[in-house]
């Protein structure tokens, strides 16, 4: 066997373990990339979720102060607010 063939075959295997490492390196991350959109994904449905709610509640809310005060008479309405509205000097 000569130096060369020897080196060949060095070569031959460096490059075979590269090309595994390199192949086994771009699974790797394209898996952690799936996984982080995946993430990525849930916080943001999951923050449009909450932001839907308080959104409910506070229309809810509205609606039902609206409700309350349209059952009042006026001067109930204006009662509350004169005595929640002006200041207390």
């Amino acid at each position: 066997m000569s130096i060369e063939f020897i080196l060949g075959i060095i070569g031959v295997i460096v490059a075979a373990i590269m090309t595994a490492f390199g192949i086994g390196h771009s699974k790797g991350k394209a898996k952690a990339e799936a996984s982080a959109t995946e993430r990525e994904t849930k916080s943001a449905i999951e923050s449009q979720q909450e932001v839907s709610k308080r959104q409910q509640e506070t229309i809810k809310g509205a609606a039902d102060v609206q409700e309350t005060v349209s059952r009042m008479p006026g001067s109930a309405v204006d009662d509350e607010l004169l005595r929640d509205w002006t200041r207390k000097d």
